[in-house]
């Protein structure tokens, strides 16, 4: 059953590449919360619409929607300046918002 309030998960995967993040993804949507926002999930770029296909494939009852980073900030250390360790910097990929909304709760 899904219920229009206090029906939310929110939930910081990463970051954690989109394959790793399966059973992750799987176990959140499994709870059939009315929005389901997971964050820093990993793709390879050029992937974000056959991932968002994918993912509304393999969750049909719910809308899915990706964002996708393009730059990343650097992050301040107390003894210095410092860009994120390796796992974020890969221009390989894109660290993304993925947003699943239920069908039942938020109707065109």
């Amino acid at each position: 059953q899904t219920s229009a309030t206090g029906n939310v998960i929110s939930w910081n995967l990463g970051p954690l590449g989109i394959h790793a993040a399966q059973p992750y993804i799987a176990q959140a949507m499994r709870k059939k919360a009315a929005i389901v926002m997971l964050q820093e999930i990993r793709i390879p770029r050029g992937s974000k619409f056959r991932v968002q296909r994918d993912f509304r494939r393999k969750y049909p009852e719910y809308e899915c929607y990706i964002a996708a980073g393009s730059d990343i900030d650097l992050v301040a250390d107390t003894d210095s300046d410092q860009v994120p360790s390796d796992r974020y910097n890969d221009e390989r990929l894109h660290v993304t918002v993925v947003t699943f909304l239920h069908k039942r709760v938020f109707r065109p």
